[in-house]
């Protein structure tokens, strides 16, 4: 599996989605393994990140990430876009309030309501995917996908598996995408309890 996503293919890009437990604590990880290093775009959630440190991953531009002062909180998402590709991101839209930038408590009221502050900005013609560690058990049915289908007109992009130490589903790709193959793995990491989910994203 490994060397499968090592390799990207010409007309795939490949996404990199994982909740880290603290890039400080792991970047040195991340910035070695190949997976994330091939990936056009890796996002980290859960990282732990507070504003005035920088991290750094070869060949990668940070685009964003939640502004938090003091010290580090188990919160926090930062993206990084690979050098070559940045130029073809066209918008990129960020919401804040206060501190902390949005985060998402384990309520998924707020969840919804995050969502949809959002919503607006998207046109209902355009592909999406929302991607993330939504902290709820995306089991089949669940409100989560219900909310996901009736307001984004998104669905979920693989099978239910388990992507923590705990047995639980809760990182998730959620999307509407007509005119693309999704494919999404699941690969074992070191950095954190959870594994990396890694999106690829090809052209029909």
């Amino acid at each position: 599996m490994l060397s499968i996503l090592r390799i990207v293919p010409e007309n795939v890009i490949q996404i990199t989605l994982h909740n880290t437990q603290s890039i400080r604590k792991h970047i040195t990880t991340i910035v070695s393994d190949q997976v994330f290093s091939s990936s056009h775009i890796v996002t980290l959630q859960e990282s732990w990140a507070i504003d005035n440190e920088s991290y750094n991953i070869p060949d990668f531009e940070e685009i964003s990430r939640n502004r938090l002062m003091g010290r580090p909180r188990a919160f926090g998402t930062i993206n990084f876009c690979k050098l070559n590709i940045e130029p073809r991101i066209v918008d990129r839209i960020e919401i804040e309030k206060g501190n902390s930038n949005n985060h998402v408590e384990i309520n998924l009221d707020l969840l919804k309501e995050t969502l949809l502050e959002v919503k607006d900005y998207i046109d209902e013609s355009e592909n999406i995917l929302i991607l993330g560690d939504f902290n709820h058990e995306l089991k089949l049915g669940s409100q989560l996908e219900s909310f996901m289908l009736q307001s984004f007109d998104t669905r979920l992009f693989y099978t239910r598996k388990s992507t923590t130490n705990a047995r639980t589903v809760i990182d998730g790709v959620f999307g509407r995408i007509d005119d693309y193959d999704v494919k999404v793995f699941i690969y074992e990491s070191y950095a954190s309890h959870h594994k990396p989910l890694v999106i690829r994203v090809h052209e029909l």
